[in-house]
């Protein structure tokens, strides 16, 4: 197989495991935590008091279900889409190896985050050190995926024919 095709199949796999996460287990989460965004997809982060919050709000069933299959979804994610934005990087500048080093924090951010959350969600009252800790995570995970995300639009701009 090409790196062409490869690449291709790679992001066609991390496309497929966020849909499912966003169109499967978000509907679900959102129900389940009468609309409260789930800690993952809080782009800003959030604070001790609203991670109190959640807790208290989600359903037994809802924090099983983000505990189990949200977490199995989400235990591939962080690596798919790491070694998707390193091969885009690779193929747009392969003699900028740094590069790679933000999609893969950018994953090693989000399987911390992964850890707390879990920890946070089998609290009854999550330590709010714990809390400031995840969304952090949660905003470094975020920050590492436009990052790498902007280095790719440079490049590719960079690339293109001027017309």
């Amino acid at each position: 197989m090409s790196l062409k095709r490869g690449h291709f199949y790679l992001w066609v796999i991390t496309g497929i495991n966020y849909a499912m996460m966003l169109f499967y287990s978000m509907p679900i989460l959102l129900k389940a935590a009468d609309g409260m965004l789930p800690f993952d997809a809080r782009l800003t982060g959030y604070s001790p008091g609203l991670a109190a919050r959640y807790v208290a709000t989600i359903s037994d069933e809802g924090r099983q279900f983000y505990l189990t299959t949200q977490s199995m979804l989400d235990a591939f994610f962080p690596a798919l889409l790491a070694l998707s934005l390193m091969l885009t990087l690779y193929r747009l500048a392969p003699k900028w190896p740094v590069l790679f080093l933000t999609p893969a924090a950018g994953a090693l951010f989000d399987y911390y985050e992964n850890a707390a959350v879990t920890q946070i969600l089998l609290s009854a009252t999550p330590d709010a050190g714990l809390v400031n800790m995840a969304s952090l995570l949660t905003m470094m995970k975020f920050a590492s995926v436009a990052l790498s995300l902007l280095a790719i639009i440079w490049l590719w701009r960079k690339q293109r024919p001027e017309s």
